[in-house]
């Protein structure tokens, strides 16, 4: 899924690129939650929360579903000692970079 994350493959490796933006809009739906929740002068927006909830939770199934073939990829690929990390998973410029060898 273009959105989640980018996969592209070569004789010599493969390279996983997880992009940010999902966890960009969960933390976002997450921040709004706790501030209609805890913080007392938004209590009049604590309605808000009923639609932010299942944002959140269709943000998270959506990451497991779409990423799970690849995700499978990638653990395997560390179980089997081929892989090289780099970049951080919050970073749009450095985003998370899987690199497996092929052989």
């Amino acid at each position: 899924m273009n959105l989640l994350y980018q996969r592209t493959e070569t004789d010599n490796e493969i390279v996983v690129v997880f992009r940010p933006y999902s966890m960009y809009v969960l933390l976002f739906v997450l921040l709004l939650l706790m501030a209609v929740t805890f913080v007392p002068s938004l209590e009049a927006y604590a309605y808000i929360a009923n639609v932010l909830m299942p944002i959140a939770a269709l943000v998270v199934i959506v990451r497991i579903v779409f990423m799970h073939k690849v995700n499978s990829e990638v653990r395997q690929a560390m179980r089997d000692d081929k892989v090289t990390i780099s970049g951080g998973k919050l970073s749009a410029s450095k985003p998370l970079t899987f690199v497996i060898a092929k052989k």
